[in-house]
């Protein structure tokens, strides 16, 4: 709706795990690292946990477009599922055809049959497993069963298993000691900083920006501080609260997201209950700016 209005080929702050906006602070850089040293090495199990929204589906959706066709993926991010079921959905992923009537025996089997046929031809077989805190002790022990398959050097199945901190509770299970140790490695998503919340934004404003152009649109220091204030530094909540101020900056013919169009745009999301009800229609132009807005739309 915006976009050409702030020399946008597309809107930069959608809360999509898109690969192409993957922004690479320090603790995204070294996790994305640690994903991909355990994959490329078969070392095993890699645990990734964060907070809701700190750009943990991103970071499963770069790691996929890196290792690309050296690999075979299983993304599952249906978590809320029986043992029985998880296990037939990474064998959907993996496109093994099941039988009608499959018992579990027999999944374990056509999984096995098909890793060791890929490890023969010198694939690693890869299971992401999104939203794990979801999982249950018994989801992991079936899991597990998997992340045994190795030969004399290798690990023949890599699992990486990303989630919200709780996850880290469910794993303390005393039954799950065994999975746990094998766990190569480890890394907590934290909320961005300040200064990296900063970069983001205006990485993402130059990536969604048209071929050759630059973002027609400038975020004062007091808006980035009101944006941070609201979100925590928060991946999902600074793009939500970015996408709501540039939508009414454009309501308002503005270019410069202040503290005052931020304080709007907060207003104004739905997830805002408890606060004053306010309208679009009721922010005011920019004294002296043209009431003509590119698109021929007037104020």
């Amino acid at each position: 709706m915006y976009e050409g209005y702030f020399n946008l080929a597309l809107a930069p702050f959608q809360n999509t795990p898109n690969s192409r906006f993957f922004f690479e602070t320090d603790q995204h850089k070294e996790a994305l690292a640690k994903l991909e040293y355990v994959v490329r090495n078969r070392r095993g199990f890699a645990l990734i946990t964060g907070e809701i929204g700190s750009g943990k589906t991103t970071l499963s959706r770069t790691l996929i477009k890196r290792i690309g066709s050296e690999a075979r993926i299983a993304l599952v991010n249906n978590t809320r599922v029986s043992a029985h079921q998880l296990l037939k959905l990474v064998a959907q992923e993996f496109q093994i055809t099941l039988p009608a009537v499959c018992d579990k025996a027999t999944m374990l089997s056509l999984l096995r049959r098909y890793i060791e046929q890929q490890h023969a031809l010198g694939r690693t077989v890869v299971i992401i497993i999104d939203e794990g805190q979801c999982l249950s002790a018994d989801e992991f022990e079936e899991l597990r069963l998997l992340t045994n398959l190795e030969s004399e050097t290798d690990k023949l199945v890599q699992l990486l298993i990303l989630g919200q901190p709780e996850l880290r509770d469910t794993l303390r299970h005393p039954r799950l000691a065994p999975l746990v140790q094998r766990i190569a490695m480890y890394c907590h998503l934290n909320p961005m900083s300040f200064e990296d919340m900063t970069r983001y934004i205006a990485f993402r404003l130059v990536r969604a920006s048209k071929p050759g152009g630059r973002p027609n649109v400038d975020f004062s220091r007091e808006g980035l501080q009101v944006i941070f204030e609201r979100s925590g530094g928060v991946p999902r909540l600074v793009n939500l609260v970015c996408d709501n101020a540039l939508l009414v900056a454009y309501s308002a013919n503005t270019r410069l997201i202040d503290s005052q169009i931020v304080g709007r745009a907060v207003g104004q999301m739905m997830p805002n209950l408890e606060g004053a009800i306010t309208d679009i229609s009721m922010v005011e132009p920019a004294v002296g700016r043209e009431q003509e807005l590119d698109d021929g739309r007037r104020l």
